[in-house]
Formats: structure tokens, sequence, C-alpha cells
């Protein structure tokens, strides 16, 4: 075969361009630390690398909901703190009103008091955390869960709903609980009942007696007619108060006393026409303070007796409601934690997963540097000589 002169220039210049580019390969893989400069080095760990990298950018995602969950449930158990502190103020004083010396002078005293702490709770009912959003208005975060006041009563506007965040694969963690749940349900002891006048009551009848007699827990509404007549609804049996009962009626100097099946219920002073009394298991922290304060402003000494009764009664059932979401709170906070160490033994799991794939192994890249300098220099200096093989030379 012959060789021609464009040949061995065409053979001397592809071999420096090939030992030139794995020179510049190699300088690049020392320059940067990775044995993967593109996927063609090595498709089979770059494959491998890619799903590890996403994986380790889900456990990043992982991780920062776990900080924002961390910190709502530090918001809530701050909240439920503040909560706890007032209901354990207010049954103080509930304890205090109880003595027969006080004047009305000082139970009203009292009441300005325990009207104050009502304000308070309701403040705490009502928290916003950072972004504006209600706390413990479940999913309805936009609306304020408590509206009213402790003249008009407060209602809750709320859902049942737990926000929650997605802390791992597996799990969505509840962030937040429902006011309801909270300060709308708590739950009068064994064989006992909460008995409560309603807000918008206009008459001055007050509760000063409760009595029950085998009690199944069931819940009443004592509605007040023209007369004044009285019916009474079982609401658990009757929801839409379709079948009224006609309780017995005996009044006296003291008041009226209303029985009717297992409960014998005393009002102390004069009601109104519209007015409503209930008898019921589970009650509104917000609706027994605000008897209470009635109670203590009214100047009757029978009334102002059972309202602190029921709120000694009332404020241990809201702390145990209280202390119920917080242990749980206190839980998932722990949780919480939990699932943090286990990200962060995972992010260095993949952290190793990904250096063994993609690192250089800078001993091994830096011999080759050598050595494909070597290579390089090589193939130089032979194009060199090659390059002046000609007959001219010998002329």
């Amino acid at each position: 075969m012959r060789v021609t002169t464009g040949m061995i220039f065409d053979s001397g210049l592809a071999s420096i361009q090939k030992q030139n580019s794995r020179l510049l390969d190699t300088q690049e893989q020392v320059a940067t630390g990775r044995r993967i400069l593109r996927p063609s080095d090595d498709p089979v760990a770059s494959a491998r690398a890619l799903e590890v990298s996403q994986s380790k950018s889900v456990n990043s995602l992982y991780a920062a909901n776990q900080g924002y969950a961390n910190d709502a449930l530090k918001l809530v158990d701050s909240k439920l703190g503040a909560a706890t502190d007032i209901v354990t103020y207010v049954r103080t004083r509930a304890v205090e009103s109880g003595n027969g010396t006080y004047s009305s002078r000082e139970q009203a005293a009292i009441g300005a008091d325990i009207t104050q702490q009502f304000n308070a709770l309701l403040g705490i009912a009502n928290s916003q955390d950072s972004t504006g959003e209600f706390v413990f208005g479940g999913y309805r975060s936009n609306v304020m869960p408590f509206g009213g006041s402790l003249a008009a009563g407060v209602q809750y506007q709320g859902d049942q709903g737990a926000r929650t965040l997605q802390i791992s694969a597996s799990r969505n963690l509840p962030i937040t609980s429902s006011g309801e749940e909270i300060f709308n349900t708590i739950r009068a002891g064994s064989g006992s009942a909460f008995a409560l006048s309603a807000a918008s009551n206009a008459g001055s009848a007050l509760v000063s007696g409760l009595s029950l007699s085998g009690y199944n827990d069931h819940n009443y509404v004592v509605e007040v007619g023209a007369g004044p007549s009285y019916q009474v609804f079982d609401t658990t049996t009757d929801p839409n108060r379709a079948s009224p009962i006609a309780p017995t009626v005996t009044s006296s100097s003291s008041g009226t006393t209303l029985a009717f099946g297992s409960v014998s219920l005393s009002l102390s002073g004069t009601p109104a026409s519209g007015d409503e009394f209930s008898v019921a298991k589970v009650a509104s922290t917000f609706d027994v303070l605000g008897n209470f304060v009635t109670a203590l402003n009214s100047g009757n000494p029978d009334a102002t007796r059972f309202g602190g009764n029921q709120a000694i009664a009332g404020m241990d059932a809201a702390q145990e409601s209280i202390s119920r979401v917080r242990s749980g709170v206190g839980s998932r906070m722990v949780e919480v934690e939990t699932q943090q160490n286990i990200n962060g033994s995972l992010d260095l799991q993949y952290e190793e997963t990904l250096s063994r794939l993609q690192d250089v192994d800078y001993a091994e890249a830096v011999s080759n540097l050598t050595q494909q300098k070597t290579y390089l220099e090589a193939a130089q200096q032979s194009f060199l000589k090659v390059s002046n093989l000609s007959l001219f030379n010998y002329l």
C-alpha cells in the first residue's frame, strides 16, 4: 500500500487529538472532582446516580416539611400552655368565689377579673400563625374560628379538620387541632352534667341548683313561654324538638324547680318568654365561663354558688381536654424529631452513594494525567519524526 504524505499527517493529527482529548477529560475530572462528566462515561452509574439524586431531593423536601411541622406544633403547644394557665387561674378564682363572707361587690370584682380571662382565652382560641392562618379553625384556616362575646355567647365557625404536612413517604402528620375539640367539648364527670343559661336570655332567672338521679347522659333544653310556662326537649332523642316534655313545676319564694325524668333543675329569678336553659353532659368552656360571670354579677348568692361549682367542674374538664390535645401534640413533636434523625441518616447514605458513583479517585486520576501527558508528548514527537521522513531530506 502506498503511504502518502497526507496519510502521514492525518494519522499523526488523529493520534495527537485522541491523546489530547483523553488528557483534557482527565484534567476536567481532577478539576471538578467528578469521575462521570457525561452519561456516556458510565451509563449504568449515571442512571443510578440520577435515581439517588432524585431520592435525595425528595428527602430534602421532607426535611423542610419536618421543620415546618415542628414550628407549627411548637406554636400549638405554646398556645395550649397559655390556655392551661388561664383555666387553672379561673379555677382558683372560682374556689375563691365560694367564700361565704364575700360581699356582692367583691363577687363582682371577681366577675370583672374572669371577664378579662374570658377575653384572653378567646384570643388564644383565635390565634394565628406567622402566615395569618387561624391555628384552631380546622381546615377553615382563613376564618376566625370563635366569633361572639361574653354577652352574646361564643359560636364555633371552624370545622372538625386537622391540617397535615407530609413528613415522610408514608406519614401525613396533623399539625393543628380543631378548636371544637379543645374548647367546645368539655365533658362533665361521671353522674354529673352542666346546667347553663343561654347567653341571649332576657330574664333575670339563673340556674341555682341541679340534682341528678339515674341521669341517662342525655341533653335537655328548657324553653320558657308566656306565664311563665315551661317545655322540655330531650335533644338527644328529639333533635328537632318535635315532642316536648311537660315538667313538674314547683315554685317557692327562692325560685322555681323543674323536674323532668331524672333531672331536677332549680332556677332563681324571673325568666322571660323565649329564655332557654340547658342540661348537658358536654359543654363549651366559653359558655361555662359566661354563666359564671353572669352569676357573679347578679348578686344572687344561690346562683353565684352554683355558678362557682359549675366553673370548678368546667375548668377541670377544660384542663383535661387541653391536656389530652397537648399530649398528642407532644407525641407528634417526638415523632418529628425521630423522623428528622431518620432523614439525616438517609441524607448521609445518599451522599455516600453519590460519592461512590460520581467522585473521582484523585490518586488514580493524577496517575492517569501524568501517563496521558507522556502519551501526548510521545505522539507529538512521533509525528515530528515521521513528518520529516521525506526524500527531499536526502537530495
